[in-house]
């Protein structure tokens, strides 16, 4: 069929626009899944104002495959519990009267200001929240619930067992200001994803069984924030066995807990993050894992099989001291070195000043890193002084053991290896000239132009017979000129690579 002319449809146009066109509502007769493609585009009380346009549009916000509810909280706090009542109502109501044959593929729910008065219609929400996750078909939940910021009675949300068992869900993430406690029966096959903040351990084995109910779960990351109250028990072990993990994320942040066991064991695992406060002691078990990244403080590290093929390891950890004698710390170095051994086949290392120091005493144990192409000095976190010798050896010992390493990254540490005065270290001490020779790259991030720094990149510059690139991220804590380079600072730089024979490209970033 020919395409209509411009002309026919200005008439038509200004047909309809003089009412002498029909009156037909062309906009409901399309089709519903075009309706709700339109619908989806807008803020769910948006869409809800829309079911006064006509019966056609009545009901059509229910049907959403996208469903997101915030309450807010704001004005008067008094006139909240009344406020979250009609909310409540609202969405017990989209719930209750939507088509179960059109899934819920993602139900995002945000509280804000949660008081001790709002409890009862919150109950009523959960209830209906777990009879929908079977009838809608729910594919992903997301909750985040935070309490009144002035003051609130609410130690626990209740959660409804039945949340727990679902045919369809895949992703579940729960963002609550309080503890909450997993049931005993936990049930979803097809979940893959699942986040929990905070998450209280109420029992050694409630962990293992929440995974054995998830038996596809890909992905896992929680946070344990609050500790036991005097009433519940004091749960001393974390352990975490999966068929099918490749993610876990552990956060444990109360600062009063010590001597935690968390062991972690599963031949899927490829990615393990541990952010531990206090002293814990860490088993693991995973040989394929690729990244590992363990942050804190911790009483022992064991690796009950290594790691063939892992990519990069982050190990940002101080050994919590078990004692202050010699032959504790002679102890726990030896710790550090048993487990570096692990870490043989590593590509990237990130390692920060504190576990610089615990291998001290047994540096000269370390084994040969044949895979690692880079390492990277982060941060410390400690203020604690250590003797300069003492890691200039453990620098010499662990660079000696590179043979292919090609990157070497600082990052605000290069002050760690030198006295009061730094013309008292000589760097041929600290790097060993075969691994300058073989670098290809040097980076160094929040460069302050301190003297250090300008000997150190003399020295590469000069040794260096293979370095390319020279990587300079300039000093970004400083508010005045924030990265900027001072023209002096720069033109000093290029002064050292203009005195040498090769070509060798520095960045100003």
């Amino acid at each position: 069929m020919a395409e209509p002319s411009a002309k026919i449809l200005r008439r038509t146009l200004d047909q309809t626009l003089h009412g002498e066109a029909d009156n037909i509502d062309r906009l409901s007769v399309l089709p519903e899944s075009v309706l709700l493609s339109i619908l989806s585009r807008l803020d769910l009380k948006e869409a809800a104002a829309t079911s006064v346009l006509s019966t056609a549009w009545r009901d059509l916000f229910l049907n959403l495959p996208y469903v997101q509810l915030n309450f807010n909280g704001n004005g008067n706090p008094p006139d909240h519990p009344r406020l979250f009542h009609l909310f409540t109502l609202f969405v017990n109501r989209i719930l209750r009267e939507r088509n179960p044959e059109i899934p819920i593929k993602a139900f995002w729910l945000t509280v804000k200001n949660f008081t001790e008065r709002m409890k009862l219609d919150y109950n009523s929400l959960m209830m209906s929240i777990a009879a929908a996750m079977s009838t809608c078909k729910m594919m992903t939940i997301d909750y985040a619930i935070g309490s009144c910021s002035e003051g609130t009675e609410v130690s626990s949300l209740p959660l409804p067992p039945a949340m727990f068992i679902s045919e369809t869900l895949t992703r579940l993430r729960l963002t609550l200001s309080v503890g909450w406690d997993l049931p005993e029966n936990v049930w979803m096959p097809n979940l893959r994803y699942a986040y929990f903040i905070p998450y209280r351990l109420t029992h050694e084995n409630s962990t293992q069984r929440f995974l054995d109910g998830c038996p596809r779960l890909d992905c896992l990351m929680f946070t344990i924030r609050a500790t036991p109250t005097r009433d519940e028990p004091r749960v001393k072990t974390l352990r975490v066995s999966s068929s099918s993990l490749r993610v876990l994320r552990v956060g444990w942040d109360p600062i009063g807990e010590r001597g935690m066991s968390i062991n972690v064991k599963s031949e899927s695992l490829e990615r393990l993050i541990l952010y531990l406060r206090g002293g814990h002691n860490v088993n693991v078990d995973a040989p394929n894992l690729k990244f590992l990244d363990i942050c804190g403080h911790v009483l022992q590290m064991n690796i009950i099989r290594g790691f063939p093929l892992i990519d990069e390891a982050v190990i940002d950890v101080a050994y919590a001291a078990q004692g202050t004698y010699w032959k504790d710390f002679h102890a726990d170095t030896k710790k550090a070195s048993t487990f570096f051994k692990e870490l043989q086949n590593v590509r990237v290392l990130s390692v920060s000043e504190p576990i610089i120091k615990a291998l001290f005493v047994h540096a000269n144990e370390l084994p040969t890193f044949s895979n690692m192409y880079k390492i990277k000095f982060i941060p410390d976190y400690s203020l604690d002084e250590f003797t300069r010798n003492g890691i200039q050896d453990v620098f010499f010992n662990l660079f000696q053991r590179c043979p292919n390493l090609q990157v070497l990254s600082f990052h605000d540490k290069i002050d760690m290896l030198s006295s009061s005065n730094v013309f008292d270290i000589e760097l041929e001490t600290v790097f060993p000239i075969t691994m300058v020779q073989n670098l290809k790259e040097l980076q160094i991030s929040e460069f302050k132009g301190e003297q250090m720094e300008y000997m150190l990149l003399k020295f590469f510059l000069k040794n260096g017979q293979s370095l390319q690139i020279i990587s300079l991220r300039k000093d970004a804590s400083k508010k005045a000129g924030r990265y900027t380079w001072p023209r002096k600072q720069k033109k000093k730089i290029l002064s050292f690579r203009r005195k040498c024979t090769k070509e060798c490209e520095i960045i100003f970033k």
